[in-house]
């Protein structure tokens, strides 16, 4: 027996000692989180396993930070587990020595990363703390830098589009539409245009074309044009669609004058000419309670002071179509001057929409104006029966589309008219304001049309990527009542549970005995 004892410990010993083994040499888990959060895209994983060189990764994390940042070390470190596994070596990470701490923090602000400023509540009193959360790549001769890691849902995005930035790819094209009087967005300061630039070959392309030729891209931009589209013009846009090129629109219904607050209505002929397609382009503008901040500068007494105001005309957008690829990973977004995007009554056969970005309920449109003052202290108030959102500001209309020339004349001569596409997107956004360089940076702008173009040109490596959904869930807020009744009840439970417990043994024992002396009574009598 003594034999047999020992010799199955040590069978089990030896399986544990194999199993340890095979799993230092081969990856194996099993990924079983609703989202998928801790494993990669299949797009990741076929951008690294095709590298031709090594990706070296740095990690700079300061120890010890506040929740929720503290898991973020322990995600950041699975994650690029799974690079270096997908890559088959071709990617490696380490994290740089945290101590001494002076020294981590030089290394951190020569690598070009950012120090952020922690809110810590220690026993007696609030600390604020400095630390460095943040990535460098390198590849070749090339570097790149995620200076701060501020979303972990994003982060496989943020890693995967530096990887290709740096690694030899095929671009996709972009065609960008010009000579309508289209956003200025691709400026040298520009740091959305510097990284478009580095991930697809964008093709500034004026309309209507000098030649019979057309266009050749992956996806067609046109961006808040001011002039009117005339027949030419629209002719290029329909046949690129009746090729089945995708396009996208930030379209402004609106002249905005941003330094007198004033807006003067405009036509540039493409709400028509989208009507057609089955996109219903809204003729007022949306303001909504929900709202981003903006700097005013006033004069009182000769000095000039700035202070910050909501100002409803630019609707924060929190209530996004995450599981679509445009979604992907906004949180929220704001967006200037905005319109609605709706689908037709009579939509076209053969196309549906899906709606993307939402207004909050809190939301009206403004009154149906040629021009009107938009200024801070002038905004309408809405009557409490009067129609509110939410409302669609942003969506994409799929499916196959018809000609807007159909049974009309060919503007252009000697082409030919393709009449029907075969299936194809036109991404619509009810302003093009968030990408004019004039205006401040709105959150989520980059994000949002780093989306667009991945979806639109079929970038299998960026659309592929999928949103990682919630890797970090606190505990949902109580009520105060609530957490003085959970406070007191951990206080009292601990005195009162022992006591009760105790109670309840001695009870049970009791019962006992009255059960033995019931059983063994009569014989003692007797």
């Amino acid at each position: 027996m003594a034999i047999n004892g020992l010799a199955g410990l040590g069978l089990i010993a030896l399986i544990v000692i194999l199993v340890n083994t095979l799993g230092h040499w081969a990856f194996l888990r099993q990924d079983l989180t609703e989202q998928h959060s801790y494993s990669l895209s299949s797009s990741s994983k076929k951008l690294v396993r095709e590298l031709s060189d090594p990706v070296i990764i740095k990690a700079y994390f300061t120890p010890d930070l506040p929740a929720p940042y503290n898991v973020y070390e322990r995600y950041v470190r699975d994650l690029l587990t799974e690079y270096r596994s997908a890559s088959g070596g071709n990617v490696r990470f380490e994290f740089v020595l945290q101590t001494p701490t002076e020294e981590f923090e030089k290394k951190a602000g020569e690598a070009g990363l950012l120090p952020i400023q922690f809110e810590q509540m220690g026993s007696d009193q609030l600390q604020i703390r400095r630390g460095f959360m943040g990535l460098v790549l390198f590849h070749r001769d090339k570097s790149e830098v995620l200076p701060i890691i501020k979303d972990v849902q994003q982060l496989e995005y943020d890693i995967t589009s530096r990887i290709a930035k740096m690694a030899l790819r095929t671009k996709k094209t972009i065609a960008l539409t010009s000579g309508h009087g289209e956003a200025p967005w691709q400026t040298e300061t520009s740091k959305l245009a510097a990284d478009m630039q580095d991930l697809y070959a964008l093709h500034d392309t004026s309309l209507p074309l000098a030649t019979t030729a057309s266009i050749t891209a992956d996806a067609l931009l046109v961006v808040g044009p001011k002039q009117k589209f005339d027949d030419k013009s629209l002719w290029v846009i329909d046949q690129a669609i009746m090729r089945g090129t995708p396009v996208a629109f930030f379209i402004d219904i609106k002249n905005v004058m941003v330094n007198q607050f004033y807006v003067l209505s405009q036509d540039t002929g493409l709400d028509s000419f989208l009507s057609h397609y089955g996109v219903q382009l809204g003729d007022r503008l949306v303001y909504d309670a929900q709202c981003e901040t903006i700097g005013i500068t006033q004069n009182m007494a000769g000095f000039s002071y700035t202070s910050s105001m909501r100002y409803p005309f630019i609707p924060l957008i929190d209530r996004i179509l995450n599981t679509h690829p445009i979604g992907r990973g906004l949180d929220s977004i704001g967006l200037p001057f905005v319109t609605t995007v709706e689908a037709v009554q009579d939509m076209p056969r053969g196309v549906h929409i899906t709606p993307l970005l939402y207004t909050s309920a809190k939301s009206w449109l403004a009154p149906r104006q040629p021009s009107m003052s938009v200024a801070p202290n002038n905004i309408p108030q809405p009557h409490p029966d009067e129609p509110h959102g939410p409302y669609s500001v942003g969506a994409v209309f799929e499916g196959t589309f018809t000609s807007y020339f159909q049974g009309k004349p060919v503007p252009v001569p000697g082409q030919s008219l393709i009449g029907v596409s075969p299936p194809t997107q036109i991404f619509v956004l009810g302003t093009g304001r968030l990408l004019d360089p004039k205006m401040p940076q709105f959150p989520g702008a980059d994000a949002l049309v780093s989306n667009v173009l991945a979806y639109l040109s079929k970038d299998e490596t960026l659309a592929g990527i999928r949103s990682k959904g919630d890797i970090v869930r606190p505990l949902k807020p109580v009520s105060g009542p609530v957490r003085e009744m959970v406070r007191y009840a951990m206080i009292l439970g601990v005195a009162v549970l022992p006591v009760l417990l105790g109670l309840l043994r001695w009870k049970k024992r009791q019962s006992w005995r009255d059960l033995i002396t019931a059983a063994y009574a009569p014989k003692l009598v007797s």
